[in-house]
């Protein structure tokens, strides 16, 4: 972008004695010099507005860096401390056999599973493979589905537990752009469990607010400036 405004600055600044000593009339040469003028100021601003959408994208990805961080450490913490899924189940059944007025499921029972499940399946990454979808995460979980439904009950649609698990794709394609910037799109949608390249950049974008092209790139220049403190 700043090539471009040198480019044209420059262009503006040859093309005025050009228009003025060639046959143009005063009217032609200033009307030129107009339209050159004008095409300059859209490059200024153009690059303005480009230096301040990379300044935000730029912060976006360092607070994606420290939530994504903080993720990892809380589940570490968290994924073993938690009920395991067969005192759960046991919790689940105590519960049913009550009168119909009392609870089936509390909060807590409900945030004990998802935790637990967040956690493991963060572990295990089951979601790299691209059939891993609502009932494959009921199997991989050990329950039934009715049972999932009680303990996870903003998953009893299939489709709801598929924006679940593309999330988990997405943040774990973003770790893996923070290693691997040299993976190419179709790499890094296969690594994750997305079936095609669209799917991966639609989740990713659904899922942190930038596409996976704006996110390396602020990377990148991340990267750099941090290259360039050090050596200073």
């Amino acid at each position: 972008m700043r090539k471009r405004i040198v480019s044209s600055a420059s262009l503006l600044f040859l093309a005025t004695p050009f228009c003025y000593a060639s046959r143009y009339t005063l009217t032609e040469a200033n009307a030129i010099i107009g339209i050159l003028i004008v095409i300059v100021i859209i490059l200024v601003v153009m690059g303005c507005f480009s230096i301040h959408h990379n300044r935000i994208i730029s912060q976006r990805n360092e607070q994606l860096q420290r939530i994504l961080t903080a993720l990892d450490n809380y589940r570490a913490i968290v994924g073993d401390e938690v009920l395991s899924l067969d005192e759960q189940e046991e919790i689940l059944k105590k519960k049913l056999s009550k009168p119909k007025k009392a609870k089936v499921v509390l909060n807590d029972d409900e945030q004990n599973f998802f935790v637990k499940m967040d956690a493991r399946v963060n572990k295990e990454k089951p979601f790299t493979d691209p059939d891993f979808d609502h009932y494959a995460l009921v199997d991989f979980m050990g329950v039934s589905n009715d049972t999932f439904c009680k303990l996870a009950p903003r998953y009893k649609d299939p489709n709801r537990t598929l924006d679940y698990i593309n999330s988990l794709r997405a943040e774990y394609a973003a770790k893996i752009l923070m290693d691997h910037s040299d993976y190419s799109m179709e790499d890094i949608a296969r690594k994750c469990g997305f079936r095609n390249t669209a799917a991966y950049i639609s989740a990713f974008k659904f899922a942190f607010g930038i596409t996976p092209t704006d996110y390396l790139g602020s990377m990148n220049r991340m990267f750099k400036k941090k290259e360039q403190l050090e050596a200073n």
